[in-house]
């Protein structure tokens, strides 16, 4: 897959909303832990048999850059949000698809790194929280043929835990060693491109949040803000009012933006009455100020 595809849509075959494959040669890795790395063996084992039975043989490719005896196979993953996790509440797990039946928690194989959720992770965490579809995203698994003496029963034991979380095998009774699964994710300035491009036509008012940049609070709303939600990212609402926009949590005003003061949020200002003075935003409470979440808040240059 050389081409990357330039729009995120629903695949109607699984009907999850679904993010262009990126170049494998790309690919990012995914962190698996001592509590996933058997539910991620079976989740391999069921793909590879099903890529037998379905006689899908395309999907079993030399993998880039590797040796002539490995192979990938190619699956389709879903990503999903984890606020809920204690490390990082921006963390992304991978599960496996809502085919496999479970919940998207049951079906967890791992998380993505923190380092790609520095470029990646808002636009997911938006396009995740655009429709009730679950998201979805191309991923291979590279497959190492084992050599015939390394499957003699004296060695190697289906069950044993130390060698099956390695290894699976095939339809044919043929057995591979297994990697950790790799995402064919887009670069990341052509996944926010796409995710804008599906967003707009999602909820075309919305305010994806990308990145994002620091306001002041009104006086006293951090307080009455607190009274209302303990999360620390919640929807506001952006109301253009005269010559400034109005960042508000329900009817309580959060904090005020103004043209200048470095320009950071006037291509906002501007997108908030180009869309008929009202948008959906994200922001965050974080360390005692107000962060707001938005698609570009680079300063403007005077010409």
């Amino acid at each position: 897959m050389d081409e990357t595809p330039q729009s995120i849509a629903v695949d109607p075959a699984s009907g999850m909303l679904m993010i262009p494959a990126g170049k494998a040669k790309f690919a990012l890795g995914v962190g698996l832990w001592d509590d996933t790395v058997k539910p991620f063996n079976a989740f391999v084992q069921r793909e590879l048999l099903d890529t037998a039975r379905h006689k899908r043989k395309e999907g079993l490719t030399p993998a880039s850059g590797s040796l002539a005896s490995a192979r990938q196979l190619n699956v389709i993953v879903q990503l999903v949000p984890r606020p809920d996790n204690d490390y990082n509440p921006h963390a992304i797990s991978v599960a496996a698809p809502p085919s496999h039946g479970g919940t998207d928690i049951e079906r967890h194989l791992g998380y993505m790194y923190d380092r790609n959720l520095v470029s990646l992770g808002a636009a997911l965490r938006t396009l995740a929280s655009l429709t009730d579809r679950p998201l979805g995203c191309h991923a291979f698994v590279g497959l190492t043929p084992c050599h015939p003496d390394e499957a003699d029963e004296d060695e190697y034991d289906m069950d044993d835990p130390e060698d099956a979380v390695h290894r699976v095998r095939g339809a044919d009774a043929a057995e591979y060693w297994i990697d950790g699964p790799r995402l064919m994710l887009p670069w990341w300035e052509d996944l926010q491109k796409m995710a804008v491009d599906c967003a707009r036509t999602v909820r075309p008012k919305q305010i994806l949040g990308f990145i994002g940049h620091w306001t002041s609070w009104e006086r006293g709303a951090r307080e009455a803000l607190a009274q209302r939600t303990r999360d620390k990212e919640f929807t506001v609402t952006l109301r253009a009012e005269q010559h400034v926009v109005r960042v508000c949590y329900q009817d309580l005003c959060l904090s005020t933006l103004e043209t200048g003061y470095g320009g950071y949020f006037d291509r906002t200002i501007q997108q908030v009455k180009e869309l008929g003075g009202t948008a959906t935003a994200q922001a965050e409470e974080h360390q005692g100020a107000l962060k707001l979440l938005v698609e570009d808040s680079t300063p403007l240059t005077a010409d």
